[in-house]
């Protein structure tokens, strides 16, 4: 599903109209898909008390026709018209005679009534300003809000934004500090891209895109997509019936150091889960010992390694040569550590230009070779990157903040001057290829912000390459299964206590939810 700036969807709305379908339709059909959404999850309207914050343009009459439609189903709802509305206005006579009530600003010089009926709400639809918002929020709207926030704040009452909450940017997701919080977000027609850069709220469970009647074949000239269930289904590889582990592929992982064991260990039985047909951990003596003794599911190479239990100095054998030239992928970095042993691993194998297999470079990896300048000159051509903002900005030379105020356009350069897949992880994780397209999971989970979790990301990735898929849908698929899994670990465990080995576990669950 494309996501699209308020420009882009303004080019869908008029696609639409040349294609036969008004303006006034849109509009229609998005207040009707708004009103069933409240009685969809509300429950039963009748009685119930809605307070619709209706401002001047499109997004206030798409939430006149909500209103219109709650009045019908018999709740009691009020209209708060915060700004002048167009005269004559069709969207409010019709309203009015569904019997919504309304209140003006002039009514409520003082704001007492709009503050009590916010409290007293059980319920606010935001639809102020939507994606027509272009500037800061300034009084009189700014007061209004302000009483308005003070009611449902101390009434505990729930706000659904239509389309976009009032003082949020529809493009980058900066939100005014005037502005009006929401509890979820119903956009219309397709999802806007602010929110998915910047979430203040949770994307997967409390964003929802309605259909308003978009005719098929209208696109938007955006080359950005959320990915959803159906994306992600077409993507998932093939398993004919008839298929053998060499079918499915050989992923090589490179990984682990005395210190950090457990990410061998993760990315593993990641790639495993995720469909390989053969997973080979090359990793130092000490740690193939530990690993070996707790996962059977893998074939071992045990490099040399120095007093220290660190990959020796020399650590690039014979036998991890022949196993590079008879993998399906490569994943290299994951716990790796930094020691003179594994900068020259990273160094031997990734700057070989003979090697053409698809290749992860993940963690120490990545941190190696930000200390080359020219490193993005020499790694392999199918290559799939997974920074998180840290190591993004250790490897483009700018700050975590420049990083993340952009995050689509810091990921859409980086793939377009490395030639490679990028994959920025955080807050709904955005994946860009060379090619301009970039991806987006609509997954934000703090129990994901815990050690360990990036291992299994790169393992799964890695699992995909082994098994055919180019590098962009591998990275792509990858990062929303590993999405999928930190939800179910979420219920399961709340977001404090979850731990990377969770998702291993939840990885089979989100891998059967979407098998075609």
């Amino acid at each position: 599903m494309q996501i699209v700036t308020a420009a882009q969807m303004r080019e869908v709305e008029q696609g639409a109209v040349r294609a036969g379908v008004s303006l006034d339709t849109l509009m229609e059909n998005a207040g009707r898909a708004v009103a069933n959404v409240i009685e969809r999850d509300y429950g039963p309207v009748t009685g119930k008390s809605i307070l619709v914050l209706v401002g001047p343009g499109n997004n206030g009459s798409d939430g006149l026709v909500a209103a219109r439609h709650l009045a019908s189903s018999g709740a009691n709802v009020t209209a708060f018209i915060a700004d002048n509305r167009p005269n004559p206005d069709e969207k409010m006579t019709a309203a009015v005679d569904a019997g919504i009530s309304v209140l003006s600003a002039n009514d409520d010089p003082e704001h007492q009534t709009k503050r009590r009926l916010a409290r007293k709400a059980d319920l606010i639809l935001d639809a102020m300003l939507g994606t027509g918002q272009n500037r800061h929020i300034s009084p009189p709207m700014s007061g209004q809000l302000e009483h308005i926030r003070e009611g449902a704040e101390s009434g505990d009452t729930p706000v659904i934004a239509l389309d976009l909450p009032t003082g949020t940017n529809s493009d980058t997701g900066a939100t005014d500090p005037n502005g009006l919080a929401a509890d979820r977000i119903l956009m219309l027609g397709l999802p806007k891209l602010g929110p998915y850069l910047r979430p203040s709220v949770d994307p997967y469970r409390d964003i929802e895109t309605l259909d308003i009647g978009i005719p098929p074949g209208v696109r938007a000239p955006s080359k950005v997509e959320l990915i959803t269930d159906e994306l992600a289904v077409r993507l998932v590889p093939e398993r004919p019936i008839s298929g053998n582990k060499g079918t499915f592929g050989r992923a090589l992982v490179i990984a682990g150091s005395r210190n950090f064991v457990g990410a061998a260990r993760l990315a593993c039985e990641a790639a495993a889960r995720s469909g390989a047909g053969l997973v080979t951990l090359a990793t130092a003596e000490p740690v193939y010992r530990l690993v070996a003794s707790s996962f059977s599911d893998a074939t071992y190479i045990p490099l040399p390694a120095n007093g220290d239990g660190e990959l020796s100095e020399e650590p690039f054998t014979d036998e991890l040569r022949e196993a590079i030239g008879n993998a399906s992928s490569l994943l290299i970095g994951s716990g790796l550590g930094q020691s003179a042993g594994a900068a020259s691993l990273v160094e031997q194998i990734v700057f070989d230009q003979a090697i053409t297999t698809p290749v992860v470079l993940d963690a120490d990896c990545l941190n190696l070779l930000s200390q080359h300048d020219d490193w993005h000159s020499r790694i392999p051509a199918q290559a799939v990157l997974t920074p998180h903002p840290g190591e993004m900005a250790r490897l483009t030379g700018r700050s975590v903040r420049e990083i993340q105020d952009d995050r689509l356009s810091a990921a859409g350069s980086a793939a377009s001057e490395w030639s490679a897949v990028v994959v920025l992880k955080g807050a709904c994780t955005v994946i860009a290829d060379p090619g301009g397209d970039a991806r987006i999971i609509p997954f934000a989970n703090s129990g994901l912000a815990t050690a360990g979790t990036g291992d299994v990301l790169a393992g799964v990735i890695a699992g995909l390459l082994a098994q055919g898929l180019g590098t962009f849908d591998a990275a792509a698929l990858g990062a929303y299964l590993h999405g999928r899994a930190g939800e179910s670990a979420r219920e399961w465990h709340g977001e404090a206590s979850m731990l990377a080995s969770d998702l291993l576990a939840e990885l089979s669950n989100a891998y059967a939810a979407i098998q075609p």
